[in-house]
């Protein structure tokens, strides 16, 4: 049924009522006389008008008072916003997204808001704001514009999540979690403010509970919207594995809906970057809200600065040069985020100063994760392990820079690759006698050299995250330095090291009775 068959009626017995919808677009008109007939299951045009002043007297008055603003064109938009100066754009998006909510109809459905989408399209992409040098007619419109902020932004949220996944399992050894967050079905007919405030309030309380538990939180949430336009949450969230149960009961908690599908609410991450590829989807879209848990509120401001190697802030020139290097390498690093002073907790932030915060070192691999941070950073050694500082090592230290600039992912990858239980690996090594001598070439003069195929286990996920392929110069399997260790442990009676480990001249000893560094001279 259609609104001109009734409309003779509602004017004659429901002026006020007729007058109203005058400003109503006839396509809004038709769908609520087709919902109407469909749910009262009568042609008659006297009972569906009747129904028709019942539904319009229960609408929200603020529907119900924008029907004049949801009913303009992209073209009388433009122009009544030139003449008040206000943005009335994204209002009367949002006044027909209610008024879709609750006559419960789909965005695919509204014939009007695809054609008001088409012509800001079309505006924009006519609209020529860097003309080209030969025509004057082409060159970049803003449509053209747009799609590049959209993809810059994209890239910077999809890098900092990789680089939060890095920090937070490489280094901290959380666990990871995919969250589907989503409200009960009374949530799905009131409006979209009302929707969004009841989610956003329980995430918030959930990060409040956890924060006063002193329970740290990594990762990222994003706000998007479902198919019937009421709000979700997708969140990438990283907890210790000791936590992990309390944050699940507490998510639940807040989210009782989410009980009988807890399978499906609470998954584990297993690939982090196609997890991030499928949570940032719709991050062009915006009713898209993008956050990040654990990390500063300026993250993606301070992000954006040190990728184009400009100042920000508290930042030396140092660390902005170091993190600007890093992030041109276009992989997954969490030493990014420390350099950059990324973390909300300052005790995270603390682990790349020189006076460090040991509450977040647990073990003896983020120690040394941390010890070649330092070397990186400050261009000094020290032993967090034993505690003792070398000031001599201060001129090797610029080697062990050259030669192993991404460290902080080489080194967890040497420990986990050199474990007892392990297959056998074989690596060679070459110290560099002069200064002058040239870089070696042919085979067996990279860095790891494995016997088999693949040097890496299936069964050590860091490993396989950490290796990078390498050819540096200076390096071959002439060295005799497996010899001088075993040696040295026969005459101390050590027995036979487990792993050994040379970092330009400095070797690593695990045994079953101590840990510790040794550093060898070479004549």
């Amino acid at each position: 049924m259609r609104y001109e068959q009734i409309e003779i009626y509602l004017r004659n017995y429901y002026p006020n009522l007729w007058k109203n919808l005058l400003s109503l677009h006839h396509t809004y008109k038709n769908l609520i006389s087709q919902k109407i007939a469909e749910n009262c299951h009568s042609y008659s045009l006297d009972e569906v008008a009747e129904h028709i002043v019942e539904f319009i007297d229960s609408m929200p008055n603020d529907i119900v008072n924008g029907f004049g603003l949801m009913s303009l064109s992209y073209d009388e938009i433009r122009e009544k916003q030139r003449i008040t100066g206000k943005r009335l754009t994204r209002k009367s998006n949002l006044l027909r997204r209610n008024f879709r909510r609750y006559i419960n109809v789909r965005p695919e459905d509204d014939l009007f808001q695809q054609q008001f989408d088409t012509d800001k399209q079309d505006s924009e992409k006519s609209y020529i704001i860097i003309p080209d040098s030969k025509n004057e007619d082409s060159g970049l419109s803003a449509h053209d514009i747009k799609q590049f902020n959209q993809r810059k932004k994209y890239a910077v949220n999809h890098s900092i999540a990789e680089h939060v996944d890095d920090f937070a399992i490489n280094f901290l050894q959380y666990e990871g979690l995919f969250l589907s967050l989503t409200l009960e079905s009374e949530f799905h007919n009131c409006s979209y403010e009302t929707a969004k405030n009841e989610i956003s309030k329980r995430w918030k309380k959930i990060k409040r509970i956890l924060k006063n538990k002193d329970i740290l939180l990594l990762g990222m949430s994003v706000l998007e919207l479902q198919k019937d336009e009421t709000p979700h949450y997708h969140i990438q969230l990283y907890v210790s594995s000791e936590h992990r149960e309390y944050v699940e009961s507490v998510i639940l908690q807040q989210f009782p809906n989410e009980q009988d599908r807890r399978n499906e609410a609470i998954k584990d991450i297993w690939q982090a970057f196609n997890l991030i590829s499928y949570a940032l989807k719709d991050s062009n879209k915006s009713d898209t809200y993008i956050n990040f848990i654990g990390l500063q509120r300026d993250i993606k401001a301070r992000y954006n600065a040190v990728y184009h190697n400009e100042k920000y802030k508290d930042l030396s020139d140092k660390r902005i040069s170091i993190s600007h290097k890093l992030m041109m390498k276009k992989q997954p690093n969490g030493m990014i985020l420390l350099l950059i002073r990324g973390f909300s907790d300052e005790r995270l932030n603390l682990l790349s100063a020189r006076h460090k915060d040991f509450h977040y070192l647990k073990t003896h691999i983020q120690k040394i994760q941390i010890m070649y941070l330092h070397c990186i950073h400050f261009g000094e050694f020290k032993n967090l392990i034993d505690n003792e500082f070398s000031v001599s090592m201060k001129l090797r230290t610029y080697k062990i820079i050259n030669e192993f600039g991404d460290i902080y992912n080489y080194v967890p990858c040497w420990v986990y690759n050199n474990q007892e239980c392990m297959l056998d690996n074989f690596y060679y090594w070459e110290c560099e006698k002069s200064r002058g001598q040239p870089p070696p070439s042919g085979e067996g003069k990279g860095l790891i050299r494995p016997t088999q195929g693949n040097s890496i286990r299936h069964f050590s996920r860091l490993a396989q995250k950490s290796h990078i392929e390498r050819t540096r110069c200076g390096i071959s399997k002439k060295s005799d330095i497996n010899l001088k260790l075993q040696n040295y442990c026969e005459s101390e009676n050590l027995g036979r090291p487990a792993r050994t480990e040379n970092l330009a001249g400095f070797i690593s000893i695990n045994t079953s009775r101590k840990t510790t560094i040794y550093r060898f001279s070479y004549s």
